[in-house]
């Protein structure tokens, strides 16, 4: 039972998808550079029509056939534009959106056949253009409104010369729109080119004032460590200038030293040297004999000369042959 209900709805639901999947005619991938630019790309709700609207005018739009490599170039010059898709078999199509801004590709996939409408217009450009542009836009490049069959002949004979010359004059109107959108879009390559150029020259500016930064970023480390090895050399010539310093003044200091024990050597030789010779004196002083009328007897009657201490000192000197002081 359980196993029975399962295969029914396995059943249903692979009718429901087969019936969803045969109502479906065509899908669309978005174009998410393309929505984010302003550019709206969807189906109508049958499915038969790719609807473009626009933040800034479509003047061109191209369908490109993948299997048969073929294309379809048509100018609008416009915001919105209605495509009617029963002109196109099935299979995969690219939609090429062109703006001034940029090109805008769309991927579209034509999956179901689509009716074709009775009143249907056989040339996809006008009927691109019936379905797009309102009816003063129409008036504007020479649409003529379509208008209904008449049970006169020769009113219809009159209303059909009037359609023939109302289509030259449209198809002439549409080879002028032409024209003026190639021009269009040649000042508008010639532009981008121009761009082009303009920012290909400031990326060349651009890379040799990044080049010369560069140079002066290398000529400056340069020259930051040559100043850097200068001041170290300088550092170390001051260095070895101070211990040169340090030497010559250890030397002038020894120098002095010696030559102060020297004096010092000299001044204690020359009172060697006085030192012996008073000594000298003073040995021959003490065994040189010498008269001296100096006495010192206690007989004051006047027999014995006598000479006064003063006197004597001023005629002889002391026993170490140094003068007597007064």
């Amino acid at each position: 039972m359980i196993r029975q209900k399962i295969t029914f709805l396995l059943f249903l639901m692979l009718m429901l998808s087969t019936s969803v999947f045969s109502q479906v005619k065509t899908t669309i991938v978005e174009n998410v550079n393309a929505t984010k630019a302003g550019l709206v790309h969807v189906l109508n709700r049958t499915g038969d029509t790719i609807i473009l609207k626009s933040s800034s005018s479509i003047y061109r739009f191209s369908f490109l056939y993948h299997s048969q490599k073929e294309s379809v170039l048509m100018d609008l010059d416009s915001k919105e534009a209605k495509i009617p898709l029963h002109h196109f078999e099935v299979g995969q199509y690219t939609v090429v959106a062109y703006r001034e801004d940029a090109v805008y590709p769309i991927s579209l996939n034509r999956v179901g056949a689509i009716t074709k409408p009775i009143d249907a217009i056989a040339d996809l450009e006008e009927d691109v253009l019936r379905a797009s542009l309102s009816n003063d836009e129409q008036r504007k490049r020479n649409i003529k409104p379509r208008h209904n069959s008449s049970s006169d002949t020769r009113l219809a004979s009159v209303a059909n010369k009037s359609k023939e010359a109302a289509e030259a004059k449209e198809r002439e109107q549409r080879v002028l729109i032409k024209r003026a959108a190639e021009d269009t879009a040649r000042k508008n390559q010639a532009l981008a080119e121009a761009k082009q150029k303009e920012q290909e020259q400031r990326e060349l500016i651009k890379k040799e004032a990044e080049a010369r930064s560069k140079q002066e970023h290398a000529l400056a480390e340069a020259n930051r460590a040559k100043a850097e090895r200068e001041k170290a050399d300088r550092q170390l010539a001051q260095i070895e200038a101070n211990k040169q310093a340090i030497k010559e003044r250890a030397l002038a200091e020894k120098r002095r030293e010696e030559l102060r024990a020297i004096a010092e050597a000299e001044r204690k030789e020359a009172d060697a040297r006085i030192a012996n010779v008073q000594t000298v004196a003073t040995e021959d002083n003490k065994h040189e004999k010498k008269e001296v009328k100096y006495n010192i007897s206690v007989i004051q009657d006047g027999s014995v000369e006598k000479q006064t201490r003063e006197e004597y000192r001023k005629e002889n000197l002391r026993p170490n042959g140094l003068p007597y002081e007064d």
